[in-house]
């Protein structure tokens, strides 16, 4: 240590300082120390992080709902015969198949099923006169399952034709099997149809109180349920209640949209390509020749007639002591309720339906007692109620005594019964209907 007039030094050794940009900034006397150098705090590091996944899921999801259109608009038409989820469950490809002007979109239930020559869907697969026929449903597709098909995709009904295929099986019961529509049931349609602006709210309010008799339709979404609730009720609060969920429920379908879009793609990609496939066909394609169609239609049927396990119908009342009871139960069954429903909806969505009845198995229901007069209740009720709705009907009444019309004892109908549908198909779609021999059971 040495000391003098200056003050006291320090003679100890020091540690080497290192050089820094602070060192070499030249500083006033007074002048405030540099500022350091910004640092980016853990906030904003996270910040930046969570925008760039967000960008990049939004790109993502993006791109999968654009890639799911692009293959549900080239390959819409290798889905028709398919029973797939994405197509019985959802809204893209229904949506799809009715805005199409070379599809003619046919909704039906187990006749769809058997795998029999002349069927529509293998039928129109090739577009022989220019339209494709794009089957929905499966077994047990009751009235009320195809209402909220149709209220999926309200948008697309406007000015467009489509097909209604009946099962009369479904109007001999009065009360229809919760199962039935349980398993036909989807979330998404149903919502689509009761926030659609197309649609009155006494509709809305009807279909509701139907879809609630089946709360499993409900179990774990609770805005479907409270939805429906408030519909059924129908009462200004109510109504009020809606107007709040609005924003939500909108969110809550947009999101599923997505999910559909999605599953519809991967169904579609993971199918067999159709080589027909395209976007679009020509409207008019080749003459047919119906006759000839007609005689091998008729040779296929006897020939599955022959292979055919039916069942002996065993006799158990005499013929006429059971018109009454048929007649009774027909009136109270709750497909008629359910179908009128359907016509209302198509009525206020301005759609182009053409209603198919299949024909009663006379055989069947003449064992069980009831007679050709008793018989005749189903379709004078069936064409009252479409005429009021203004809607054209094709019922086969005349063969429901034709041994080879249907495949079997059930409502499904075999190559014969086909021919028959398929023409009547091809003039519907070609507004030839009423023009030909095979529509004169039009009223």
């Amino acid at each position: 240590m040495i000391s003098g007039p200056i003050g006291t030094l320090d003679a100890s050794p020091a540690a080497p300082k290192k050089a820094g940009a602070a060192d070499l900034v030249p500083t006033s006397p007074g002048a405030p120390p540099p500022a350091p150098p910004a640092k980016l705090s853990g906030g904003h590091s996270h910040l930046i992080f969570l925008c760039s996944a967000v960008l990049l899921a939004g790109a993502f999801i993006t791109g999968g709902y654009f890639w799911a259109r692009d293959i549900q608009e080239r390959r819409l038409h290798t889905a028709a015969p398919e029973f797939c989820d994405a197509k019985l469950h959802g809204v893209a490809l229904i949506r799809e198949a009715l805005s199409r002007p070379d599809t003619l979109v046919f909704f039906g239930s187990s006749e769809l099923i058997p795998d029999v020559p002349m069927k529509g869907v293998d039928f129109f697969s090739d577009s022989p006169t220019g339209f494709t026929m794009f089957p929905v449903g499966k077994a047990g597709t009751t009235a009320l399952s195809v209402l909220q098909k149709l209220g999926g995709a309200a948008e697309q009904l406007a000015g467009k034709k489509l097909v209604l295929s009946l099962s009369p099986s479904f109007f001999q019961s009065e009360e229809v099997d919760a199962k039935y529509f349980e398993g036909n049931s989807s979330k998404l349609q149903i919502k689509e149809f009761l926030w659609s602006d197309r649609f009155s709210a006494e509709l809305k309010r009807d279909v509701s109180e139907e879809i609630l008799k089946y709360p499993k339709v409900m179990e774990g979404d609770w805005t479907l349920e409270f939805t429906l609730r408030r519909w059924a009720a129908g009462s200004p609060s109510n109504r009020f209640l809606l107007t709040l969920i609005r924003p939500y429920a909108a969110l809550d379908r947009m999101v599923a949209r997505l999910q559909d879009h999605i599953e519809a793609g991967f169904a579609l990609n993971g199918m067999t390509a159709n080589d027909g496939a395209g976007r679009f066909r020509p409207k008019r394609g080749k003459a047919l020749r119906w006759d000839d169609l007609f005689r091998t239609a008729e040779q296929q049927s006897k020939v599955l007639a022959a292979k055919s396990r039916k069942r002996p119908i065993k006799v158990v009342r005499a013929r006429g002591t059971w018109d009454r009871q048929f007649a009774v139960k027909m009136r109270k069954a709750q497909e008629w309720r359910d179908f009128e429903l359907v016509l209302r909806l198509l009525k206020e969505a301005g759609a182009k339906p053409l209603v198919m009845s299949m024909p009663l198995h006379a055989d069947v229901l003449e064992a069980q007692g009831v007679s050709e007069t008793g018989r005749l209740a189903y379709g004078e009720r069936l064409q009252e109620m479409v005429r009021r709705y203004g809607v054209p009907l094709v019922y086969f009444a005349d063969h429901e005594s034709d041994p080879v019309f249907f495949v079997d004892q059930n409502d499904h109908i075999g190559s014969k019964g086909w021919w028959y549908y398929n023409k009547v198909l091809d003039d519907f779609y070609h507004d030839k209907l009423g023009k030909s021999p095979i529509a004169k059971e039009i009223p």
